[in-house]
């Protein structure tokens, strides 16, 4: 009945190997469950927050310091304490230095660190590193744990004096040595420290003859070490000045230890937090490994998980390399409170059920679930479990008897009276082991108590009994562990809302029984539960059928939506193009007008310098048609209005036949509210009736629109003062490519390119002339050897754009151009 079943005691020796301090390792080892839901909820945020740091690239800091409370309980007491035991207080405060900073580095890491996890953020704000106090014991000691010379000037004084005493002992020593007095009585050429002071080795036939003092004698007794008398004086000094250091050390070892000790509150604190911290990271490094994810824990009992896994078996499969099957869960959200799950023997029952236990466990843990995000797993108050084989041959128990102890005390703790208990029950192979119709009855029993009581459970079966209770009651659901009946092995998935088989028959057969004896066992077998295992398999091969369709259908839906996003792609792309035709309409419209402007203040000034009415009239008639020209390249607001004999669009630039004059006109303004247009035939402008309008009379123009080209202001400055133009209809026709003059936005120069790199760039450029509607261009070619002029006018002379084409006139490139008309 104990959660060991559930591998919960492997699952924190896992976890224990992810922390990174002895105290944080005993923590692990020693997990306790949260007391409340939000407790809980609390804790599951944390590892949450420090498990998305981990994904992004930032984990922690180094958690690893060290046990360091018999230290602080020392200096406490004011007991001396040295490098060993000072130096791992150092290293703690730089650990809690760390975390602090981790969480408020200046860079801005710190920030983006606290705004991800803001809950552990302000754990690791009631740190205090003790950074001075880390400092001065840095500062004390060198590499070898020795105090320094410099952390104060006595010390420094002192070893200096020692210094120049040894020197001057081992000088007078071994001008001893080499003296006649020894010479004899030396054993070897060494001067040697016994007791702390220099000594010279002599032979031990020479120890009564005065020399000096004896302080030790070898192993071997051949020899003694004798402190000549001559040098004792400057011995004692000596030891005195090591004396006077070791009385200086213990002064500034004394203070660093008064200090630790008032800092002591402060640092075990400080070790509380980041112990906290330790178990908190443990938790999310494991959980990643496991790929788990945080859930939201509910005060009612449920179980809400899709692609459930086992997290050992996830470890497992990262380190060795296997597949692990997912599971969709599902208790008490449909008001069914008892899953009873069926299948085949080794069909992967038992796993489920400890799947489901360990994520009802990591959850009160506050640790991540291995599951698909958005999964709820309510917090539960007990989590009982009867799973495996607990025959006890000492406590005189069977398999049986053993299964009926753990569910009678089960039921006593999920079950209590009065109080009602958040309980959830998992049941291995409920009442097996016994009589199989009394066990039936016994199993059918139980889990009706179960379903009455305040929580969930889920409970494995071979009874066709239990998998017939969902039928007419709603507090239970099936599920069944489907089996590969062609490769003889599971699946180890779970499928909903259908009781699994058992396979036996079928398993018998794949494995060679004889025919007659599988026909006995289903006759002995009975009618019942041959047809539920028929039916069973009827349902399943319909589910199998509706999966396919499904899968169709999904393929179908998929399909759809490739081909609604290419026709969004392809409406988006129209969207663009015509925004770039009208940013070219716009830039065509403006050099319009402005060579309008310019055409009429050449029009001007040329009436103006000529002073006689008939310039002005010749002038009158230029501007009439330039303003005709450049009115037909602008949009108009105004309604398009037809003309009811001949079908014609009266806008503004149109070519007409007036019927009363008997010629060929362009309307200039359009219809006013009685239907009266103005049309301009050659020099005259009038009203006329836009009923009575006909289609122009010359074929090429009521083919194709106007010319686009205005005539240039130099073309209106030539206007000569006493000629008069005869009348004749305005356009292409009379003479409109010879009107037109080149610019920037007409033009294709082709000089220095090859033919055929001419030709395509010719090609292109009419493209888009042809696009954007302007008409005349011109192409320059030049002279050269006449090649490339050749093959642009052959080419010309083919093309589907063109309606014709000349060599430049005066004033337009001569017959180094082409003109050409659209």
């Amino acid at each position: 009945m104990s959660i060991d079943a559930l591998d919960w005691p492997a699952l924190l020796a896992r976890l224990a190997r992810e922390a990174r301090s002895d105290r944080g390792r005993a923590a692990c080892l020693g997990l306790t469950l949260a007391e409340t839901a939000a407790e809980a909820r609390a804790a599951m945020a944390e590892v949450g927050e420090i498990g998305q740091l981990a994904r992004s690239g930032r984990p922690l800091p180094s958690l690893a310091f060290a046990e360091v409370d018999e230290m602080l309980t020392a200096a406490e007491k004011a007991l001396l304490l040295g490098a060993d035991e000072l130096r791992p207080i150092a290293a703690l405060c730089d650990v809690a230095q760390a975390v602090a900073d981790f969480f408020t580095a200046g860079s801005g890491e710190g920030k983006a660190a606290a705004a991800v996890a803001p809950l552990v953020a302000a754990r690791a704000a009631r740190l205090d590193p003790c950074r001075a106090l880390a400092a001065e014991i840095r500062r004390t000691f060198d590499a070898a744990g020795e105090v320094r010379d410099d952390v104060s000037p006595e010390l420094g004084r002192l070893r200096r004096e020692r210094e120049l005493l040894s020197a001057r002992v081992r000088s007078s020593i071994e001008e001893l040595m080499r003296s006649e007095e020894f010479a004899g009585a030396l054993q070897d050429q060494f001067v040697t420290v016994r007791q702390d002071r220099f000594v010279l080795p002599l032979k031990a036939s020479a120890k009564s003859l005065g020399l000096g003092i004896v302080h030790d004698t070898s192993r071997t007794g051949e020899t003694v070490f004798v402190e000549p008398t001559a040098v004792v004086g400057l011995n004692n000094r000596l030891k005195l000045a090591e004396l006077d250091i070791g009385r200086e050390i213990r002064r500034i070892l004394e203070q660093l230890t008064a200090r630790v000790a008032e800092a002591a509150p402060a640092l075990r604190e400080d070790v509380e937090i980041l112990s906290a911290l330790d178990v908190i990271n443990a938790k999310a490094r494991l959980g990643v490994a496991y790929d788990g994810q945080p859930v939201a824990i509910t005060d009612t009992p449920q179980i809400t998980l899709r692609e459930a896994r086992h997290p050992l078996l996830v470890l497992r499969q990262i380190e060795e390399g296997f597949s692990v099957v997912a599971n969709d869960v599902s208790l008490a959200v449909d008001g069914a409170r008892v899953l009873i799950v069926s299948g085949p023997n080794a069909g992967g029952k038992t796993v489920l059920l400890k799947t489901v236990g360990l994520a009802a466990l990591l959850a009160r843990a506050g640790m991540l679930v291995p599951a698909a995000p958005g999964g709820r797993v309510g917090f539960f108050d007990a989590i009982l479990a009867d799973i495996g084989d607990s025959q006890s041959v000492m406590g005189d128990l069977s398999t049986f008897s053993s299964h009926l102890k753990n569910i009678a005390e089960i039921l006593r703790i999920a079950a209590p009276e009065p109080k009602s208990v958040r309980s959830l029950v998992l049941l291995d192979e409920v009442m097996a082991g016994t009589n199989p119709e009394q066990g039936a009855a016994l199993a059918r029993a139980t889990v009706e108590r179960l379903a009455d009581l305040h929580g969930v459970a889920v409970v494995t079966t071979h009874y066709d009994s239990l998998k017939g209770l969902a039928e007419a009651d709603s507090r239970f659901r099936n599920a069944g562990m489907e089996y590969d009946v062609e490769r003889l092995r599971p699946t180890f998935r779970l499928k909903d809302g259908a009781p699994g088989r058992s396979y036996a028959l079928d398993i018998a057969s794949r494995m060679g029984l004889p025919l007659a004896l599988l026909d006995r066992a289903r006759e002995l077998a009975g009618a019942s539960s041959i047809g539920l295992e028929e039916v069973i398999a009827n349902l399943e091969a319909r589910e199998a059928a509706l999966d396919r369709e499904t899968a169709r259908l999904s393929s179908a839906r998929e399909a759809l939506a490739d081909s609604e996003a290419d026709q969004r792609t392809a409406t988006e792309a129209l969207i663009r193009r015509e925004r770039e035709l009208a940013r070219f309409s716009r830039a065509a419209i403006e050099e319009s007008v402005r060579e309008a402007r310019e055409a009429l203040r050449a029009i001007v000034r040329s009436a103006q310098q000529a002073g006689s009415s008939r310039a002005a009239e010749d002038a009158r008639v230029v501007l009439t048609e330039t303003a005709a020209a450049v009115l037909s390249k602008l949009p108009v607001d105004e309604p398009v209005v037809t003309s009811a004999a001949a079908g014609i669009n009266l806008v503004a630039g149109a070519r007409v036949f007036v019927p009363s004059l008997g010629a060929d006109g362009v309307i200039v303004k359009t219809a006013d509210a009685k239907g009266r247009v103005k049309v301009t035939v050659g020099v005259m402008t009038i009203e006329a009736d836009a009923a009575s309008l006909e289609t122009p009379r010359a074929a090429s123009t009521a083919r194709h629109p106007p010319s686009r080209t205005l005539a240039s202001p130099g073309r209106a400055r030539a206007i000569d003062k006493t000629a008069r133009p005869a009348p004749q209809a305005a356009g292409p026709e009379a003479g409109g490519l010879d009107m037109a003059f080149p610019n920037a936005g007409n033009t294709l120069d082709l000089r220095g390119h090859r033919v055929d790199e001419g030709l395509a760039k010719m090609e292109a450029f009419l493209d888009r002339a042809a696009l954007e509607g302007v008409s005349p261009v011109f192409v320059i070619h030049g002279h050269g050897t006449g090649a490339l002029r050749a093959a642009v006018r052959e080419q010309l002379a083919r093309s589907v754009y063109v309606r014709r084409s000349q060599p430049g006139g005066k004033g337009q490139g001569g017959d180094g151009v082409t003109v050409i008309e659209l």
